[in-house]
């Protein structure tokens, strides 16, 4: 499943909806890989993720540390599965979709006209004809998620 999530419809900047969707995967049971622009985004949505709900605590690590196979949530610059994730988020969209490395991907589509929202376009159209791809669309956050 390929599933692209409106951000201007869902009424939150990407760090703050990536904690919400990562979190609500791991709810369910499901390792998540956030897949960020640059190292300075995956900064910023570690950060985010230590404080977006002061009432929990979401386990979560940057790539590279010695543990990383074993984090629930894992943060990187590259779409490798290096802790077995079965929800990859990415931050912008990618090169290449990684169909079958991840059961389901999730792609943050910005709110605004520019250059990035019309490659979610075209990624949406170029999906659109691969035979067996599920395509969805989110235009609200999963309930149960923090506020």
């Amino acid at each position: 499943m390929v599933e692209f999530v409106n951000l201007g419809r869902v009424g939150l900047a990407a760090e703050p909806a990536a904690a919400h969707l990562a979190a609500h995967h791991h709810s369910q049971g499901r390792r998540v890989l956030i897949v960020a622009r640059d190292p300075a985004q995956a900064e910023r949505l570690d950060q985010v993720l230590w404080t977006f709900d002061p009432a929990s605590f979401l386990p979560h690590a940057l790539a590279g540390q010695p543990d990383q196979h074993q984090e629930p949530v894992l943060i990187a610059t590259q779409p490798l599965n290096l802790n077995q994730a079965q929800v990859a988020l990415f931050m912008a969209p990618p090169a290449e979709v990684p169909l079958d490395t991840f059961p389901h991907l999730v792609l943050l589509v910005p709110g605004q006209e520019g250059p990035e929202l019309e490659a979610c376009r075209q990624l949406y159209r170029h999906l659109k004809q691969e035979p067996g791809v599920d395509l969805r669309h989110t235009t609200r956050l999963p309930r149960g998620s923090p506020n």
